[in-house]
């Protein structure tokens, strides 16, 4: 009777730690998509690693209107001039937001 035990708390402790060896594999396994944010705003300054955009409020993260650096991906996007009006596309990197997507607004 005590070999039983022994033998299904073994069994019992095994089984739990490869169940638990299988959730963290696929926690780590497939990052979470970051969220992708659109927005309209100004440019204000282009630089190689950030640009500086005056943009309306973004209630999505409950942003006030500011004007705030987005920083660049690598390799940048494309130049455009200060005062630009532009659609913006970002997402929230270490260290800050970064651009996905810009371009001269349509309007």
């Amino acid at each position: 009777m005590r070999n039983l035990f022994a033998i299904i708390f073994i069994s019992l402790f095994l089984s739990s730690a490869a169940v638990a060896a299988e959730m963290q594999h696929h926690q780590h396994a497939a990052p979470a998509e970051a969220t992708v944010y659109h927005s309209t705003g100004i440019v204000k300054a282009w630089g190689e690693t950030k640009v500086l955009l005056a943009h309306p409020a973004i209630p999505a993260l409950s942003w006030p209107p500011m004007t705030m650096n987005f920083l660049q991906p690598q390799p940048p996007l494309p130049a455009l001039a200060a005062g630009t009006a532009v659609d913006f596309s970002f997402h929230q990197v270490d260290g800050g937001y970064q651009l996905t997507a810009i371009s001269a607004s349509q309007q």
